[in-house]
């Protein structure tokens, strides 16, 4: 038995069930599909022994719950299964709590199940309403969308456009913020929708690959801002309505020369996604309330959401625009950012909207993994539109 996992037999029937959830909910594996796979073998063996009909009497609830992952009745049935054994049999019990611990800290993987949380799934969240912004843009900060959806579900061009709504929604500060999107694609996809929500769009021609980092610094280097901070913010993020006020205030601390404002970053699942949209853009809510939520933690991620100050961002020549395709862009840029200036965290509650995942083929994650990291140094202008355009 790990001396390191909890001995509480409330947490341990809770770990148990939440192994369970991971282990089945196919949301789990989207969160980050190298994590999951690397804690499946746990999670099965757990999946095996917690079914097993001869060997535990929570089994039919265990079945159930992985069969029927998404539903929240059936893990707080499993959990109240579970509680009679750890507290009576916690020696009996210590297998199955050592294998959701290990599960738990080799994957970084967290279910959340918010206790307001019911059965009834929630409806679509309807249409995204442009609102008028509380002030005019202006130069105290850019926050940097980069973008491209060519799915046919239309996933990730809903979270760009919740997102866009939350960022108008925001409490004005001094000298005004900046939202830019820079689509990359071989046309101007979503122009006409992405438009009336941003302050600023730019379109980076380019058929090929996603390029992150590439269309970060176009935004940066291209925009009319020249803002005197950057944010790099992706387009499946719902930030609350106080989230540029609050980290511009995190600037004026001494030596703050950039930060990510967070630690943990809950991943909802496609029906928690619906209510985050409904509640944050068309009722206008100013935040999001973690009870009323469903999803995955994942932990201390990197990228997502990362502020530093444009002196910081041009004396590191921006993000590395050699990584083409999936992984790695954010790991450099932090990495970078740790060796250039003051890196802070901080622990807001960020969300992640649901999206389909598509894990990237082997050759296109080993091209990355061949870029060694802290190598950027540009021979020349970075950012350019033209970059991918036949001359």
């Amino acid at each position: 038995m790990s001396w390191l996992r909890p001995t509480d037999p409330a947490a341990s029937a809770r770990l148990i069930a939440d192994a369970l959830v991971i282990h089945a909910d196919p949301h789990a594996r989207a969160t980050n599909p190298y994590h999951w796979y690397r804690i499946e073998p746990l999670t099965a063996e757990l999946a095996r022994l917690a079914s097993d009909e001869d060997g535990a009497p929570f089994a039919p609830a265990a079945r159930r719950l992985l069969a029927e992952p998404t539903r929240p009745d059936h893990h707080r049935r499993l959990v109240a299964a579970l509680l009679p054994m750890t507290e009576r049999f916690p020696e009996r019990m210590g297998p199955l709590a050592d294998l959701a611990w290990q599960a738990v800290q080799r994957g970084r993987i967290g279910h959340h199940l918010g206790d307001a949380v019911g059965d009834a799934g929630p409806g679509p969240a309807g249409r995204v309403p442009v609102r008028a912004r509380a002030d005019e843009p202006g130069g105290a900060a850019q926050v940097v969308v980069p973008f491209r959806d060519r799915g046919d579900d239309g996933h990730r061009l809903r979270n760009l456009l919740a997102c866009l709504a939350a960022l108008r929604d925001q409490e004005p500060v001094a000298g005004g913020y900046t939202v830019t999107v820079v689509e990359a694609d071989d046309r101007p996809r979503h122009r006409e929708l992405i438009e009336p929500l941003a302050d600023e769009y730019l379109f980076a021609p380019h058929p090929g690959k996603f390029n992150k980092a590439w269309v970060v610094n176009a935004g940066v280097v291209n925009s009319a801002a020249k803002a005197e901070t950057v944010c790099v913010f992706d387009a499946d993020l719902l930030p609350d309505r106080s989230f540029v006020a609050r980290s511009l205030d995190r600037f004026r601390e001494p030596g703050v020369g950039a930060f990510l404002p967070y630690r943990d970053v809950l991943y909802l699942d496609e029906g928690a996604s619906e209510q985050a949209v409904r509640t944050r853009c068309v009722d206008a809510a100013a935040a999001l309330d973690p009870a009323a939520l469903r999803g995955f933690w994942m932990r201390r991620p990197v990228g997502g959401c990362v502020w530093l100050t444009r002196e910081v961002f041009d004396r590191i020549g921006g993000m590395d625009e050699r990584y083409e395709g999936w992984g790695g862009e954010d790991v450099d840029l932090v990495l970078r950012l740790q060796s250039a200036t003051a890196l802070y965290h901080w622990n807001d509650f960020l969300v992640h909207l649901h999206h389909p995942v598509v894990v990237p083929p082997p050759d296109e994650a080993r091209r990355n993994d061949d870029i060694p990291y802290m190598t950027w140094r540009p021979t020349g202008p970075i950012g350019r539109l033209d970059r991918h355009l036949t001359r």
